[in-house]
């Protein structure tokens, strides 16, 4: 894993804590609004494990931030994000991109994720919003309320996020996701 990479998994553990202790909420509370443990999100405040991107989308928004917040270096207002800024964090199992600057005043999140063969989230998960996702490369599995659908390259799915889904890809499996 890159050193930049590192730097934003950590990033995301501090903010994630320093968020929920600003809105003085406990981990019991956020974990269950994120349907997730104590335990686990304690892990993940303290850098020890890596949420997949189902789980950071549902942690941003039970905290009212968004994910490219929550990785964010700095204090960033322009629109543009930039290649060598754009915030990458993830591990062997997939990684993730944020490809919207940080801002509190839209509600749209764009990630490149790049699926290794595995699931994200890696149990069926719910969110609010709408979803949308394209496939770049590679082929995708993509779950929605039990029922899997074959995606390939070029291929596009929406879907609202109250839909129970998964992602799984062919290892390096490139899919732009959109969270609105």
């Amino acid at each position: 894993m890159s050193r930049e990479a590192e730097e934003a998994e950590q990033r995301i553990a501090r903010r994630l804590r320093e968020l929920r202790l600003e809105r003085g909420l406990t981990l019991e509370k956020v974990a269950a609004a994120a349907d997730i443990t104590p335990g686990y999100l304690s892990r993940v405040e303290g850098g020890q494990r890596v949420p997949s991107l189902g789980t950071l989308v549902v942690l941003a928004r039970v905290l009212d931030v968004s994910v490219a917040d929550l990785a964010a270096a700095g204090e960033r207002t322009s629109p543009i994000v930039k290649r060598e800024d754009a915030v990458a964090y993830g591990g062997r199992e997939a990684s993730f991109t944020a490809l919207s600057p940080p801002s509190s005043s839209t509600t749209i999140e764009a990630t490149l994720v790049t699926l290794r063969g595995s699931s994200v989230p890696p149990r069926p998960t719910r969110h609010r919003g709408e979803e949308w996702l394209h496939v770049l490369s590679g082929r995708l599995e993509l779950t929605l309320d039990g029922e899997t659908h074959l995606l390939a390259a070029g291929d596009s799915a929406q879907f609202p996020g109250t839909v129970e889904h998964t992602l799984r890809g062919a290892p390096d499996a490139d899919v732009l996701v959109v969270i609105a």
